[in-house]
């Protein structure tokens, strides 16, 4: 791999794209594997908690670890952290080793998130934020789009039964592409910097970080739309298994989200010239209330995949410009530490929004979790309108 000097935003992205097709891809099929495994909607929403774990209490020590100039280390180490989780995946005889396994890929996600966030603010220009942020998220989206029916499609050859899922082969090829991301990372370098963290400075405390006027309705924000985008993910499937869909139509339904998740990445530049960020930022929730209420209730594939979209459109303009914000509000030696508070921020919501799930459907079914999702998203804008002046 040449220098990444000059080409080192393109390096991390095709780094990116390649880490969540494995990524997105992996935790639609754990739903699966789940529910092979004798497990039910409960069961997806611990599995799926299991793989927040890690990242809730970790995120802030990593992002000080990347303040202290060690982004490209960490940031190789979790590609092949992210590679052995999606091989214990794979291979998975049990519920408690795919629980594991979520584990060790909930790390990898975390480290190679943290670092790769941290490239962008540590080699941006100052009028650059928005162009890295919505390139890295773009990464993200095109690693799900093609991640996603690749590997619905392999799960699909499970026989003469349409609904039949064989996710061993699928789990397995999403684990050779996540390790294909090690050669694009090998010349990342971070600059020397005088005014990079030292060992010996002290960091902004979280608690001053908390405290910064816009942080937490960012926090909320981000965590929302993770979240919900979280559960659209681990849910679908299910919701698709009671309509009667096949695997590849549920994989075409989420390919759909993160098809429009594309493009308004790649507008997102172009957006801000014409539209307030004040605007995008509430839109990122407030637009998607009301399909992301109707995808239980409407169950034709042609509609919800409207729906997915629309969804999609405006939560990808949502991860990026927080980031952005978040990154404004603190000094340049703290910003990796300060996207790692807004990760654990996103975890926490990860963990606990999907246990809370989890047992909701148990209780209400699998529809009553898209309601829930509505509902967080109402809470999100109307935090982000009041934070944001007009």
């Amino acid at each position: 791999m040449p220098s990444a000097s000059r080409h080192w935003l393109l390096y991390l992205c095709t780094a990116t794209a390649l880490l969540h097709a494995a990524f997105q891809s992996v935790r639609v099929l754990v739903s699966y594997r789940t529910l092979t495994l004798g497990g039910d909607a409960t069961t997806i929403g611990a599995i799926t908690a299991l793989y927040a774990i890690v990242p809730l209490v970790a995120a802030v020590q990593l992002g000080r670890a990347v303040d202290r100039h060690h982004a490209a280390g960490i940031l190789r180490a979790g590609i092949v952290v992210t590679t052995a989780g999606a091989a214990v995946i794979a291979l998975s005889p049990n519920l408690p080793v795919l629980g594991a396994g979520n584990v060790v890929l909930g790390l990898g996600q975390l480290l190679v998130t943290v670092s790769g966030q941290a490239f962008v603010s540590i080699l941006s220009p100052p009028d650059g934020l928005d162009r890295g942020f919505a390139g890295i998220t773009l990464g993200v989206s095109i690693g799900q789009a093609a991640g996603v029916p690749i590997a619905g499609a392999i799960a699909a050859t499970g026989g003469s039964d349409p609904t039949a899922v064989n996710t061993t082969p699928a789990l397995l090829v999403m684990t050779v592409i996540s390790a294909l991301a090690l050669p694009f990372v090998i010349g990342l370098r971070e600059p020397d910097d005088p005014e990079a963290r030292s060992d010996d400075d002290t960091p902004q405390s979280v608690l001053s970080m908390l405290r910064a006027p816009g942080m937490k309705p960012a926090m909320l924000s981000s965590l929302v739309v993770l979240a919900s985008v979280d559960l659209v993910v681990v849910y679908l499937p299910l919701l698709g298994a009671e309509f009667g869909f096949g695997v590849l139509l549920v994989s075409a339904l989420l390919t759909a989200r993160t098809i429009a998740s594309i493009l308004s990445r790649a507008l997102l530049p172009w957006a801000l010239r014409r539209i307030s960020r004040r605007l995008l930022l509430i839109s990122a929730t407030a637009a998607t209330i009301v399909p992301v209420a109707l995808i239980p209730l409407v169950p034709n594939p042609w509609v919800i995949g409207v729906l997915l979209a629309i969804c999609g459109m405006f939560w990808g303009v949502g991860q990026p410009l927080t980031m952005t914000w978040v990154v404004q509000l603190v000094a340049p030696a703290d910003r990796a530490s300060a996207l790692a508070v807004r990760l654990t921020g996103n975890r926490f919501g990860q963990v606990a929004i999907p246990l809370a799930a989890g047992a909701v459907a148990g209780v209400a079914g699998t529809a009553s979790v898209f309601l829930v999702t509505a509902a967080l998203l109402s809470a999100a804008a109307t935090s982000t309108w009041r934070a944001l002046p007009s």
